[in-house]
């Protein structure tokens, strides 16, 4: 074992945090996974920190105005727009936890749902499935974007939308229906903003589709209000001042991953990842020769408040 967990005292002291990318990420996973945390676990971590920031988001957003019956307008909607990967995966944790705690809860599959890849997408599914039997949230699947415009005027409802659509896994241009589903979510906040009327766009990981290594992006893209990323900050938005705004907000949330998980990975270099849900404030790029193999080795962040 590294000094580096066992013994936090001869930490090298550093200015900035880790940064790293999609492959990198993808190879902590596995590591963490081989350590003995199961997928489920990692997708209902993941799931619950998104749940837990878009209540704060619903907190934030939710009219106070109230009659002598109570509230003028219905309870906020949640629209979750799920992709078949485990990045929609988590966005069925993030459904059923927000249904769970009371909220009014739609979630679409922008896939064919015989397409879901990995048990634990699979089976979190199959809860879904079960709650909207019994009424606790209303569940679509829509494997064109034809299907999908039906569901425009449900979705153009919505106070938090939830892009769940597409994680650190995807490359290449958009196929449908995800490109409908990325204008659906774009469409209905600029319609919301322009009528004054409160909505918000969070994003799981990256918003669609944000490269979470070197920032590009496909068309079209997600522009989104806040972003909750997993484990650490990405190099994508540290080198790309575009891609940091179409990410809005950018919140790191630990999702159980232990720190020999990235032994090998990435050099030990004496930092350790957000304890709790913590907000990353860029700066600009700094030269750093040392760091200069590793995406986002040349660009200076810092973790900002704590949420």
């Amino acid at each position: 074992m590294s000094n580096r967990v066992s013994d936090p005292a001869v930490r090298v002291e550093r200015g900035v945090p880790v940064l790293i990318g999609a492959d990198e990420m993808a190879q902590i996973d596995e590591a963490a996974v081989r350590l003995g945390l199961s997928p489920d676990a990692l997708m209902e971590s993941a799931g619950a920190a998104v749940a837990e920031v878009a209540l704060a988001e619903l907190g934030r957003l939710a009219e106070r105005v109230r009659g002598p019956g109570g509230p003028l307008v219905r309870p906020p909607l949640v629209v979750i727009l799920c992709g078949p990967g485990n990045n929609g995966g988590d966005g069925f944790v993030v459904a059923r936890r927000l249904a769970a705690a009371g909220r009014s809860v739609l979630c679409v599959l922008a896939a064919d749902a015989s397409k879901l890849s990995g048990t634990s997408a699979g089976h979190n599914w199959s809860v879904l499935q079960a709650m909207a039997a019994s009424g606790s949230l209303d569940l679509f699947v829509a494997p064109s974007s034809e299907l999908l415009l039906r569901l425009r005027e449900r979705i153009a409802d919505a106070t938090l939308l939830v892009d769940a659509l597409l994680g650190s896994g995807a490359s290449g241009p958009l196929r449908e229906p995800i490109s409908t589903a990325v204008d659906l979510i774009n469409a209905t906040r600029a319609h919301a903003v322009a009528a004054g009327r409160p909505c918000a766009v969070l994003a799981v990981d990256t918003p669609t589709r944000v490269d979470l290594t070197g920032g590009s992006r496909s068309t079209p893209v997600v522009t989104a209000d806040v972003t909750v990323t997993f484990h650490r900050a990405k190099a994508g938005f540290a080198l790309d001042r575009d891609a940091r705004a179409l990410a809005g907000r950018y919140l790191v949330a630990p999702i159980g991953i232990p720190l020999e998980a990235e032994e090998g990975i990435i050099p030990p270099d004496g930092e350790w990842p957000p304890a709790r849900i913590t907000q990353i404030n860029w700066q600009e790029p700094v030269e750093r020769a040392d760091q200069a193999h590793r995406p986002g080795g040349g660009v200076a962040a810092g973790p900002g408040r704590t949420d």
